[in-house]
């Protein structure tokens, strides 16, 4: 099974969690049945299939409850976590709000009684950034840029400086000053951003990081420095084959262009 989902041969994989979930029930193996059930959930969430995903955890859930697990464990967290990111892809934002609260909430509870544990900063982490994401969404730009700067605090604090979650999330903090025209506070997050990531020479997302400064240096005027941000994207997304960083690198310097001419 667990090859199969290495490899990404999806099918392949569904067909051995149905044999071993019967095999499971055979054995009236209660825990067993359970973490099949997870899988299987997290392999519908992870192909997209949401409302399939959403049932299976769902599922997971109420096994939890029906064995007295309290509804602040972390993996009742994590599952509640994933099933109000579920809500926020089918576009229940309602329930996906009321989810992302009640695992924050617990989450602050437990770092409240230990603000080392890297389990449950982890979570927090990934609760603070998909809640922020979710209302960047909602253009709820002051919210979004409160909750992506505690995740960043959070990355900076697991992960340190040079990591690529770091950067990606000071890549997020300037999008929420570019949408609110803080130019200026959107050249100095992408600008750190930049200098971090020439560190990592994995990171996919560079290219993009250098199509945003200069789209930033842009809105203020300034041609040059745009238009060399912009360049540099363009090669770095050439560099990686990545076909849609070379296309907002090539908008970003036609719209310069067309300033210019």
């Amino acid at each position: 099974m667990y090859i199969y989902l290495y490899k990404k041969e999806f099918p392949k994989a569904e067909q051995m969690l149905h044999i071993a979930l019967r095999q499971a029930q055979i054995l009236q193996h209660y825990d067993g049945i359970t973490y099949v059930y997870d899988v299987m959930a997290n392999l519908a969430y992870d192909t997209n299939n949401y409302e399939k995903a959403k049932d299976l955890f769902k599922s997971v859930l109420q096994r939890l409850i029906a064995k007295e697990v309290p509804e602040d464990d972390l993996a009742v967290i994590h599952i509640s976590l994933k099933i109000s990111d579920i809500y926020n892809e089918i576009g229940d934002i309602e329930k996906a709000n009321t989810g992302y609260k009640f695992c924050l909430q617990h989450l602050q509870n437990h770092l409240a009684k230990d603000n080392e544990n890297e389990d449950v900063l982890q979570l927090l982490g990934l609760n603070l950034e998909k809640y922020a994401s979710m209302l960047f969404s909602q253009s709820d730009y002051k919210n979004a840029f409160e909750y992506f700067t505690q995740a960043y605090d959070i990355s900076i604090k697991i992960n340190g400086e040079e990591n690529e979650q770091t950067v990606i999330l000071l890549n997020n903090l300037a999008s929420v000053c570019y949408m609110l025209q803080k130019y200026d506070d959107t050249i100095k997050y992408l600008s750190k951003a930049a200098e971090l990531g020439k560190k990592l020479p994995d990171m996919v997302e560079l290219s993009f990081i250098y199509v945003n400064l200069g789209n930033a240096f842009l809105s203020k005027g300034l041609f040059e420095e745009a238009k060399k941000n912009c360049n540099e994207g363009k090669y770095l997304a050439q560099a990686r084959d990545d076909n849609e960083g070379v296309i907002e690198a090539k908008k970003c310097l036609e719209q310069i262009e067309s300033l210019i001419a």
